[in-house]
């Protein structure tokens, strides 16, 4: 069992060891020369130090992409857009914020290629379950009458409401929360 622990131990030191090592990387090195660079912790641990400079073996390199391969690059899809959208509560109408925001949301599902949007709604925990899945579902309805509006197919379009059951800030039950109320949309 002991010997167990220190070789999860050792494990663990080579773990750091080598993560640490993808950070700002330069090695300190010790010499016992007057002329030569020192760290500015030489003062405090009073020890005089070379720092080589260079990258960390163990850290991926960013690599640029060859120029034959850019034609299929380029025809990767986007990466999904997701996006959040705030109500007033026990209503089916944004938030002033959210109102402006709306648009710019809009704007980028509208310029993206998609094949398909899910828009959910969501509630606090002010009502009954039975109510704030209703209230859910027609916030989520509202987004796509929305994104309908602005020529999203509707065929690509999915709804749902998920009431109260998953919260963005867990609360109890009866607890106006506004951070709850909210629609969230996925585009791929």
């Amino acid at each position: 069992m002991m010997l167990t622990n220190i070789f999860r131990t050792i494990f663990l030191l080579i773990i750091v060891t080598v993560v640490s090592g993808c950070s700002a990387y330069s090695s300190a090195v010790n010499t016992l020369g007057s002329k030569t660079p020192t760290s500015e912790m030489r003062e405090q641990i009073e020890v005089p130090v070379e720092l080589a400079e260079g990258e960390s073996p163990f850290c991926a390199l960013p690599v640029e992409p060859e120029p034959e391969m850019e034609p299929a690059i380029a025809a990767l899809p986007r990466e999904p857009y997701r996006a959040r959208l705030y109500f007033i509560f026990d209503t089916s109408t944004f938030t002033p914020e959210s109102e402006i925001a709306a648009q710019k949301v809009f704007d980028e599902v509208r310029a993206r290629q998609i094949a398909e949007a899910i828009v959910i709604g969501h509630t606090d925990t002010m009502g009954s379950e039975e109510y704030n899945i209703g209230l859910s579902e027609r916030r989520a309805e509202r987004v796509r009458q929305e994104l309908i509006r602005r020529g999203i197919p509707e065929n690509i379009i999915t709804t749902k409401g998920m009431g109260e059951s998953e919260l963005l800030i867990e609360t109890a039950d009866e607890v106006a929360e506004e951070r709850n109320r909210r629609v969230e949309i996925d585009v791929r």
